[in-house]
């Protein structure tokens, strides 16, 4: 993301640059990842929300759901160099905590290009921290998991497919900074990646909610229902239910770009 600015009193605009030379880029650099494209919505409500609204840079934002969806035909990278463009962002719901933003409801658009919503939560460090207070934190421990295999499948039966999720601590783009959860961008790329192998193709519609946090380093399962044209995707530790997703092939299918906001999931601090 390159700059921001105000358009009115609940929109902006974001310039962003989405790199062709990402590594999830390959192997097909001239097509952009889902993953990047809701990356760069994530990072431009997050730099709207601290340099533009001041919330902070302490502030903890947690993701309950986001919605992408590409618009065009094919998203795809220029000839030479980076996506480039103008991001429309709308805050179209914003509700207070003692005169404090507490929830937030977020729309986005690239014009001609794709759309997107996400639902959260604003949570000052304090009150994160007892939410977390339990969690196991490894800032300062060696990174495990390095080459894991994201999708590691265990059983493909008709119509179905379970398999673990495998992490790799080491990557640079999902673990960018010390955090005490698995990222939910990490789980969004998962669910990508599902459906690109079951239809082999992107999505071009992809929804994921976050009813909990993920806890590093405990067994993730995960089981995906095929259909004509998207999957249908439950991540799981144990008993315990961490994000629901689903995607289709189609641009215009049923499911809206907006919601309601949900219960606080995964945090999407950044």
């Amino acid at each position: 993301m390159l700059a921001i600015e105000r358009s009115d009193e609940h929109a902006w605009r974001a310039a962003i640059e989405i790199p062709r030379s990402h590594w999830l880029c390959h192997p097909v650099p001239d097509r952009v990842p889902v993953t990047l494209l809701a990356e760069a919505f994530r990072q431009a409500g997050l730099a709207i929300c601290v340099a533009g609204l001041g919330m902070g840079q302490s502030a903890h934002f947690v993701v309950s759901d986001m919605t992408v969806r590409v618009e065009a035909d094919e998203l795809r990278f220029p000839r030479f160099g980076a996506l480039e463009g103008t991001l429309d962002v709308g805050f179209t719901g914003i509700r207070y905590r003692k005169g404090v933003p507490h929830v937030l409801e977020v729309d986005y658009r690239l014009p001609g290009l794709a759309a997107g919503h996400v639902n959260a939560q604003v949570l000052a460090d304090r009150d994160y921290r007892v939410i977390r207070r339990n969690a196991l934190a490894f800032a300062d421990d060696e990174a495990r998991g390095a080459g894991a295999e994201l999708v590691q499948v265990i059983e493909r039966a008709h119509g179905s497919v379970r398999a673990r999720l495998g992490i790799d601590e080491s990557d640079p783009f999902f673990f960018d900074h010390p955090v005490d959860h698995v990222p939910g961008m990490l789980l969004l790329h998962a669910a990508s990646l599902i459906h690109e192998r079951e239809h082999a193709a992107p999505p071009q519609y992809l929804t994921i909610s976050f009813p909990a946090f993920g806890e590093l380093r405990s067994p993730t399962d995960i089981d995906a229902t095929l259909g004509e044209h998207g999957v249908d995707i439950s991540f799981a530790q144990g008993p315990r239910a961490i994000a629901t997703a689903r995607t289709d092939a189609r641009a215009e299918c049923d499911a809206p770009v907006s919601g309601d906001a949900a219960a606080a999931g995964d945090s999407a601090r950044g």
